[in-house]
């Protein structure tokens, strides 16, 4: 009888080609955050559940559904972190970050959330976002700058097959109004929606716009629109967008539809979709919008926030299905390869120098065998093989192999740093 343990269902594990896929799209999303000036921060796995409640909403999917929860041995009600931008918020004001820091206030975040869906693809349990926060603003400047830090993290990883869209929703007061509407208007149709649909009338009807199933019914697209209730301040906010938006020749589309699936966002929502027929049922690939009211609601002074969320595995599923090739992504940039256990310790003092001097290097001491040595360096990808048989050794010198153009030269070995540098 086998004792293997597998996997918990609706996880993975992250290692070879697909880890490769994994930091490459971190390091991009990294690097672009301090490229707008956002810090790293990060918030604890387990939150209290009635952070999410008070946030989220308590109709949206993921109160109702999704929570991995529990209760500890104080009999506190502890959730998995489901989501990044309320823990952002709670502790900004908690460790009183709030009323210290420069506003906006910019962070990012790259944190696994769990919710317990039915796995498939696209959707996990476990699953990673790269999300940002700028916390404290109130300019439409903001907004459309946090849109084209969205966009330029899809176009550095090379995705092609999307489409970005765009909505105004209001504050919570025209929305209110808006809501009051669509429950008249969908009380009319209980028996053609699902009952999910039909919980959600007398709750919070918007979650029917954008619901997986009745969303696309055509009396849904035709119930009424958000545009009826809007004040001419909060048009003309959303208009300003729009026309920074064309200025800056960034492709979009208006859906009078998308309303996002968390009660905290107000006015400016988004969403960059896969057009990859495979993603259809899960094509969201990044999503944010702006959020006025969350920091009031968990008990700070009102200020303006935006942000979004991108998930890492669905990237990762988008770049497959595109065939897109990343750059290459090397264990090191060099192989020592000892060719007798006599070079061992010159061997590891080159490694040693080599680090100190942010030269990634690696050795393979099992083998003295130079066919072994140049596989590994085929496998690992990397740029340079430094040779040391007896003769080097003898000589204090070393040989070193450029694995793109096959050139081989000399070196001495007290000049490989500068010899490498230059390379």
């Amino acid at each position: 009888m086998s004792n293997q343990i597998n996997r918990l269902r609706g996880t993975i594990d992250i290692y070879g080609k697909y880890a490769d896929y994994f930091t490459y799209i971190v390091d991009s999303c990294t690097k672009i955050a301090k490229l707008y000036g956002y810090k790293y921060f990060e918030s604890p796995v387990i939150e209290p559940k009635n952070l999410f409640v008070s946030s989220v909403g308590e109709s949206s999917d993921i109160v109702k559904k999704e929570f991995y929860e529990f209760t500890d041995k104080s009999e506190r009600e502890i959730v998995l972190r489901p989501e990044g931008t309320a823990s952002i918020i709670r502790a900004v004001i908690e460790n009183k970050i709030i009323n210290q820091e420069i506003h906006p206030i910019r962070v990012y975040y790259m944190e696994p959330m769990f919710r317990y869906e039915r796995p498939q693809s696209g959707r996990l349990r476990e699953f990673h976002q790269f999300g940002i926060e700028c916390i404290g603003t109130n300019s439409y400047m903001d907004d459309v700058e946090t849109l084209i830090f969205a966009y330029q993290i899809i176009n550095s990883l090379g995705i092609k097959h999307i489409t970005l869209s765009i909505n105004n929703i209001g504050n919570f007061n025209s929305r209110s109004k808006w809501i009051a509407a669509l429950t008249k208007y969908f009380k009319k149709y209980e028996k053609d929606l699902t009952q999910d649909s039909i919980n959600r009338i007398n709750t919070n009807p918007l979650r029917i716009l954008d619901d997986k199933i009745d969303g696309k019914k055509d009396f849904v697209k035709k119930a009424p629109k958000i545009d009826e209730y809007l004040t001419e301040e909060e048009v003309q906010y959303f208009e300003n967008i729009v026309n920074e938006l064309k200025r800056q020749k960034i492709p979009f589309a208006i859906d009078p539809t998308m309303v996002r699936g968390l009660d905290y966002y107000t006015n400016f929502v988004f969403e960059i979709n896969s057009t990859e027929p495979k993603l259809s049922a899960q094509s969201t690939l990044l999503g944010g919008g702006r959020y006025n009211n969350l920091l009031a609601k968990l008990g700070a002074k009102d200020e303006g926030c935006i942000g979004f969320a991108c998930g890492i595995e669905r990237i990762i599923e988008q770049i497959e299905l595109e065939n897109i090739t990343l750059e290459s992504n090397s264990v090191a940039k060099v192989i020592i390869a000892p060719l007798d256990s006599k070079c061992n310790s010159m061997a590891l003092d080159l490694l040693i120098k080599l680090r100190k001097h942010d030269i990634s290097a690696i050795c393979n001491f099992n083998s003295n065998k130079i066919r072994n040595h140049f596989n590994l360096a085929d496998k690992t990808k990397c740029e340079q093989v430094i040779i040391i048989g007896e003769k080097e050794l003898k000589n204090n010198k070393v040989l070193i192999k450029n694995q793109k153009t096959l050139k081989q030269v000399e070196v001495d070995a007290k000049e490989i740093v500068n010899f490498l540098k230059g390379e």
